[in-house]
């Protein structure tokens, strides 16, 4: 557990840097927002946890990406992460603005739904709640253009 928590204190001190001007809310919206999720694999998962995320968060994310709401997308595992009891899997994701980032759960659900199941007629897609936990996901906004702050935290869960 300390090592998830050194993980996800280590991505998220990545994304932050200290600044001290307040943007407006019009120019906060055209650049981009990110999440960061973290999730904590559950023992003897982590095949199983990232083939899952091949068949099903990544294909969603690919399709974002080709409708252009999505601007770039990660899954970054923790170092030796198949001998770990419980490895941490931190999953990033760009959205094209913060629009494109409030509206993700109606925009994946969509895409959820007209993508075929990478094993249908073969097995069942497993549960992602027998295979890890979601310990937190945080909203970042992309200040890259900006000579002060670059990321802000906008939420968590």
């Amino acid at each position: 557990m300390h090592r998830l928590l050194l993980t996800a204190i280590l991505v998220c001190s990545l994304f932050l840097v200290s600044g001290g001007n307040a943007q407006s809310p019009a120019v906060a919206r055209e650049t981009p927002a990110w999440t960061v999720e973290v999730l904590q694999v559950k023992p003897g998962m982590f095949g199983h946890t990232m083939g899952y995320l091949d068949d099903h968060w990544m294909l969603v994310r690919e399709e974002a990406k080709r409708r252009g709401l999505v601007l770039s997308y990660h899954r970054i595992a923790q170092q030796d992460s198949s001998s770990s009891d419980s490895p941490a899997v931190v999953l990033l994701t760009e959205f094209k603005d913060q629009s494109a980032c409030d509206s993700r759960d109606a925009l994946f659900g969509a895409i959820e739904s007209i993508l075929p199941s990478a094993t249908s007629g073969v097995l069942p897609r497993p549960d992602s709640k027998a295979l890890f936990n979601t310990v937190s996901t945080r909203v970042f906004r992309d200040y890259s253009d900006s000579p002060a702050t670059r990321f802000e935290l906008l939420a968590t869960q």
